[in-house]
């Protein structure tokens, strides 16, 4: 399904927010660089650091 929206980032911000929240880190830092490459960076990462559903990825957002 995410492939009949292939310009929106926030679909791939909220799969990565399930992937993060069912424990499967690196397939959410996918799903984030993914967002981040089509929504813009700067305003997705900002919106990360204070998503508490990706809190287990928040070390990392800056190398995703």
């Amino acid at each position: 399904m995410v492939e009949n929206f292939p310009d929106d980032p926030t679909i791939r911000y909220n799969l990565a927010c399930y992937e993060c929240q069912l424990g499967r880190l690196e397939q959410a830092k996918s799903w984030l660089k993914t967002a981040f490459k089509l929504g813009g960076a700067k305003q997705f990462k900002l919106m990360a650091l204070e998503d508490p559903d990706l809190e287990p990825l928040w070390k990392d957002i800056g190398d995703v």
